[in-house]
């Protein structure tokens, strides 16, 4: 019976991934062969954009947060009189301030209402976006949370990153989202690397370069625009972005081998946008500010020469956030960064503020900001616009989900958790795991975030197979090392780790509560312990290394901890090929 569900599945899948709604076909080929290299060819016709004001035109070359509250004050209280102040182009939703100004309303029914009222006061559709690396559900509980760019690498799936891009699409569409910032096409060659880790696909471009062209050619089947982030390239060094300018120090001939040869296929195959990190690549840079390499957002010679010239990109430059640290410092404030973003080379600036439009528009006339500039970027989001279907407003601004959709999303999602969970080794020959030789688990979490509620589909599947679960929320040893012997009451310990940026923010090694919860877990006998990461790869080389059993499952969302219980019960295979060297000198 089991065998007849996954295949009927499976032909609903396949059914809906031939019958979606194609985009224009008579000026965009998209050429998906891996056999020949070709360069993907988009011809733009309209021109449309040259009747712009200068006004509307540096609109065009803004992504502000929809920030309606504030928006709406500008305006006197009317969103039609701040867009014709401000007619900006594209907008962030911002789920945090979304529900900080909900007022008790239901968010999902909040942003279509606010989406509409920017859209009827713009002359254009507006261009909607967002991350949602991971899916929508990560971030709206009424979608569906989804495997990481990691678990796409340990599947080694193309057709599976196909559907993953139109998953996320479909739902992102729902909602009225038709921009996307994303893949990651970071490559995590620096396995002290927090920011990047499980959200790359992998550490080797030749592994990484194919599941990600699947991957972005899912999102533009479904119309959604892509951006491949982040130019030139994270994961080499330690730093965060986020927090400090980082860099890409790979030599010459190093980047070209590998991040070079990933965008450069990215391009060729038709890459929408990229966005440009706050990452510094030394091997092609040599002008400074201030004595300092800028960051590509910053970069003339990264984001003209290198990506537009050398690498003949005609599509959009998107940079990263402007309130990062990584592009702070070297000019006065804020302000004047996302101004010199735009000036160096950028196409859409990323949450700059609206005094933005009233600056570039002063210097333009002034002449010290030449217009060619300005008709660059704004000529490049045009054709992205032509290209997509995104110049002429439609009546519907979102697309519903049908119920092969639906379909779709949940069966990528169980078959990526299925097809990339990994088990690293089994020395002691304990999978097949049952309740007649382990009845009683003990889940021993290990996180920042992670509490019983976010293991707690981990915990029902165990239990209906009959095992006794108890979940511990990172026990303290000091609480725990005297009585550490009251743990030898299970017969398997599974220590389960969550440690992924921002949690918390500024280093992929554990801290405090974390790391006292590791010693408590080593305490108790190792025979005994399953290590289990859901997220970084590394953190068992480094925190379980004499672990009997330990596997990587990448990814914390339903469908890996459904995947890691019916691997650890026999009930599928252990599949999933690890995207990533390990046993790295660096984690000793």
């Amino acid at each position: 019976m089991r065998l007849i569900k996954g295949l009927f599945l499976a032909c609903v899948a396949l059914s809906f991934t031939q019958c979606t709604q194609k985009q224009k076909e008579s000026q965009l080929t998209e050429k998906t062969s891996e056999s020949k290299e070709t360069q993907f060819e988009f011809v733009p016709q309209d021109t449309s954009w040259k009747s712009l004001s200068v006004r509307e035109k540096i609109g065009q070359t803004m992504m502000i947060q929809a920030r309606f509250e504030d928006h709406r004050a500008v305006g006197g209280g009317s969103m039609k009189t701040f867009m014709e102040k401000y007619p900006v182009g594209s907008l962030f939703i911002p789920d945090w301030y979304f529900r900080e100004h909900s007022k008790g309303q239901d968010v999902l029914q909040l942003i279509p209402i606010v989406l509409k009222e920017y859209n009827d006061n713009a002359k254009y559709p507006m261009l909607v976006c967002e991350d949602f690396e991971r899916g929508i559900g990560e971030t709206y509980s009424k979608y569906t949370h989804l495997p990481v760019g990691m678990s796409l690498g340990a599947a080694g799936d193309t057709a599976l990153a196909y559907n993953l891009g139109q998953s996320i699409a479909l739902e992102a569409k729902e909602i009225g989202f038709n921009w996307l910032l994303h893949p990651v096409c970071d490559l995590n060659m620096n396995p002290l690397q927090e920011l990047v880790v499980e959200r790359s696909v992998s550490d080797d471009v030749d592994k990484a370069l194919p599941i990600l062209k699947s991957q972005m050619n899912g999102l533009h089947q479904q119309g959604v625009i892509s951006t491949v982030k982040h130019f030139p390239g994270d994961g080499v060094t330690m730093r965060n972005q986020h927090i400090v300018t980082t860099a890409n120090s790979l030599s010459k001939e190093e980047w070209d081998a590998t991040f070079g040869k990933l965008f450069k296929g990215l391009i060729n195959n038709g890459a929408a946008s990229i966005m440009v990190g706050h990452i510094q690549l030394p091997a092609y840079q040599t002008e400074t500010i201030n004595g300092q390499l800028p960051p590509a957002t910053l970069s003339k010679e990264l984001m003209i020469d290198l990506l537009k010239n050398k690498f003949n990109y005609k599509g959009v430059i998107i940079t990263d956030a402007l309130n990062m640290g990584g592009c702070a410092g070297y000019y006065k404030n804020e302000l004047e960064v996302s101004v010199q973003c735009f000036a160096a080379g950028a196409d859409v600036v990323l949450w700059p503020s609206i005094e933005y439009m009233d600056t570039v528009e002063a210097r333009i006339n002034r002449g010290e900001i030449p217009m060619s500039r300005l008709d660059d970027a704004v000529s490049r989001v045009w054709a992205m616009r032509e290209r997509f279907g995104l110049i002429e407003k439609k009546n519907e601004l979102s697309t519903p989900l049908t119920e092969e959709a639906k379909q779709l999303v949940q069966t990528t999602g169980t078959t990526i958790a299925e097809k990339a969970v990994t088990l690293i080794c089994d020395k002691n020959q304990d999978v097949p795991l049952s309740a007649e030789k382990s009845k009683k688990l003990l889940i021993l979490e290990v996180g920042a975030e992670l509490n019983e509620a976010k293991l707690q589909v981990m915990k029902e599947e165990l239990q209906a197979r009959h095992f006794e679960v108890d979940i511990m929320d990172n026990p303290h040893f000091y609480s725990w090392g005297w009585r550490i012997d009251s743990l030898d009451k299970y017969d398997k310990i599974l220590v389960c780790f969550e440690n992924r940026y921002f949690h918390p923010l500024g280093t992929c090694l554990l801290k405090d509560k974390e790391s006292f919860a590791v010693w408590t877990a080593n305490m108790t006998d190792p025979s005994k312990r399953i290590g289990i990461s859901f997220a970084n790869p590394y953190v068992l080389e480094i925190y379980e290394e004499i672990c009997p059993l330990k596997i990587n499952a990448y990814s914390v969302d339903a469908f890996t901890q459904k995947a890691v219980v019916k691997a650890l019960c026999g009930e599928i295979p252990f599949s999933g090929k690890s995207p990533i060297k390990l046993n790295r000198e660096e984690l000793k």
